[in-house]
């Protein structure tokens, strides 16, 4: 049976690197830069976990971009707020709005020559800016709770998606655990 160019591509290990950077949990390495997703409501904003997290990314040498999304479920000023002590001390934000594609190409300029690991709350929107990136249904979209208005832990495996040559995705099931 003959292997066509793009299962190869799919399917075979061409070379094993050397690990820079090695994340435990979700298990990870090599990652030059984590978007750490937050949206307005629905889940709320957890400043003090992205604080941990951020601190997490600075402590194992990788880049942070922060991901403000749903933008248009909140009023301005919360985010504006948000936006602004973040950018003060030295993080790259942008806001989106990913089931409306706003900021999507914005956030494909800053994810360029990155293997770049999506990581935030069940429920912000991670699959949703994937499928936006992508322009068509690359990872499979939850629903929020009505009940308690958080995520439904819809992705279940770590998935790595190729955009270009030196860019890539990791969506990962849940956030990083800056505890290990």
């Amino acid at each position: 049976m003959e292997i066509t160019e793009e299962e190869k591509k799919k399917a075979v290990i061409n070379e094993i690197l050397e690990r820079k950077v090695y994340v435990k949990r979700p298990k990870l390495a090599n990652i030059t830069q984590i978007v750490f997703v937050v949206s307005s409501q629905n889940p709320k904003p957890d400043l003090l976990l992205l604080d941990k997290q951020l601190a997490f990314a600075e402590f194992l040498g990788i880049k942070s971009l922060i991901v403000l999304n749903k933008t248009d479920l909140d009023d301005k000023e919360a985010f504006k707020e948000i936006k602004k002590i973040y950018e003060e001390i030295g993080y790259k934000v942008m806001e989106t709005e990913a089931k409306n594609q706003k900021g999507i190409e914005g956030l494909k300029r800053l994810l360029k020559n990155n293997i770049n690991a999506f990581s935030g709350n069940s429920g912000v929107g991670k699959s949703t800016l994937i499928n936006g990136i992508f322009e068509q249904d690359m990872t499979q979209e939850g629903e929020i709770s009505q009940r308690n208005k958080r995520g439904k832990n819809t992705t279940t495996a770590i998935k790595l998606y190729e955009i270009d040559e030196n860019t890539y995705i990791a969506d990962t099931p849940r956030i990083f655990n800056v505890f290990d």
